[in-house]
């Protein structure tokens, strides 16, 4: 018991987003996810922190940028008592409760926050959902990334909530996926690719790419820069056809 309390008290720790971090946060709000790649492949990171393409977003004109709050989920390994409708509804409160409370990550997210999420490999269950969506925006938090489902589809695409997964799944939880307060704020692998908290993590339609936090600020500022001389080159064709982009 005495080695586990130092774990917990680690993982749970607060990251607040500091000056530097809102400078590069809004570098990266202005670049496309190509911009940052190639900056990364400039820094000698060729491919190690590019999210498997299988990590798609959920709608399209997507953009989400962000700084990493990290989540493991794992499989429930417990045998699920026979119950009546009744019986179960009470469990799926303690469920929620005990083993796979939203509580855990969303009481020590602060705004600017990206949730990159372990989804444990459960390819049924569908752990993030509208709901889910709501509570985060209340946060402040900007997106999700998860290893796994989203449900409520449709309603996640009406709330305009960036949600990058693997899958779409269907089921709740309850029975299924356990989330524990020693499995926030540690270091996971989604989409084939290390993220530890407080890196930071960008999306669009072309997919999700991890900026890892040492690194940040010098490829933040090439992605801007390449960005802007690629409009520039693009700039009489934009006027010439009428696009705006």
């Amino acid at each position: 018991m005495s080695d586990a309390v130092p774990v917990m008290k680690m993982s749970m720790q607060r990251r607040a987003v500091s000056n530097e971090d809102r400078e590069i946060l809004k570098r990266l709000s202005e670049v496309r996810t190509a911009d940052v790649i190639d900056a990364l492949d400039r820094y000698n990171f060729h491919d190690s922190t590019i999210m498997s393409e299988e990590i798609r977003p959920l709608f399209n004109d997507i953009k989400m940028v962000g700084i990493a709050l990290t989540i493991r989920l794992t499989k429930n390994r417990e045998p699920i008592p026979s119950m009546t409708p009744e019986e179960y509804d009470n469990y799926a409160v303690e469920w929620y409760e005990t083993k796979n409370n939203a509580d855990l990550f969303l009481k020590i997210a602060e705004p600017g926050h990206v949730l990159v999420v372990d989804g444990g490999g459960y390819t049924k269950v569908g752990f993030w959902g509208s709901y889910l969506s709501l509570m985060a925006m209340d946060r402040g938090i900007v997106g999700v990334v998860i290893d796994g489902g989203c449900r409520d589809v449709a309603e996640v695409r009406r709330e305009r909530f960036p949600v990058f997964c693997r899958w779409i799944g269907r089921t709740e939880t309850i029975g299924r996926l356990v989330l524990r307060p020693e499995d926030v704020n540690i270091p996971v692998t989604v989409g084939d690719v290390l993220v530890e908290p407080g890196d930071f993590v960008m999306g669009d339609d072309d997919g999700v790419v991890v900026i890892p936090r040492e690194i940040a600020d010098p490829v933040s500022k090439r992605a801007l820069r390449q960005f802007q001389e690629d409009r520039m080159n693009q700039k009489p064709y934009l006027d010439k056809f009428g696009i705006r982009l």
